[in-house]
């Protein structure tokens, strides 16, 4: 927490500063204090609960997309954001969480949708204990406590199963066109 404290006290000297020549200066305080916030919201998810990432990229206070998979938001009705079809029906409530999504299931790996190993993809995930779970939206969520392993391995662990599509995928498509031949030949018979 060192690096929080040392940039929230130099934001606050700046901020300070350019408050008390508002009057003259061409930059918007308000956005300058936005920026800090998220800055300061940034240095706190590296510190505080370990994500590996530019604590530089946060761009909002209640919620950030890391890609197209990582999320990290505020949950609950304040937010007025909550789990869809959560699997025990249980709802966050007033939650920072890390949200792993996969809203096109096995189609992610290509478009015969491989449930085989979407599942295997999805199980390994599980294994990281979300506190909450949609298994039928694709969702995984972590409370903030848990989040660092499963956020600083994703990329292994997506790249892992990636590769073993590679393979997979080459043998789904002589698979497809074996059936389709034998499908030919029983027609000509």
């Amino acid at each position: 927490m060192k690096k929080l404290n040392y940039t929230r006290k130099a934001y606050k000297e700046i901020l300070d500063l350019v408050n008390k020549h508002k009057d003259i200066c061409v930059y918007r305080v308000e956005d300058m204090e936005a920026s800090a916030k998220n800055h300061l919201f940034g240095i706190e998810l590296k510190e505080k609960y370990g994500l590996n990432f530019n604590p530089k990229d946060v761009k909002c206070l209640d919620c950030h997309r890391f890609n197209q998979y990582l999320f990290v938001g505020l949950w609950g009705k304040k937010h007025r954001r909550d789990i869809s079809w959560s699997d025990n029906g249980k709802q966050p409530e007033d939650e920072l969480l890390l949200q792993l999504s996969f809203s096109d299931g096995a189609y992610m790996f290509g478009d015969d949708y491989p449930t085989v190993l979407f599942n295997e993809f999805w199980e390994e995930l599980k294994t990281f204990n979300p506190k909450y779970t949609d298994s039928t939206n694709g969702g995984l969520y972590f409370a903030m406590s848990n989040a660092s392993k499963i956020f600083n391995e994703f990329a292994s662990i997506l790249e892992k199963y990636n590769e073993l599509n590679k393979t997979d995928s080459r043998r789904r498509k002589i698979e497809k066109l074996n059936k389709e031949l034998a499908e030919l030949n029983n027609t000509q018979t």
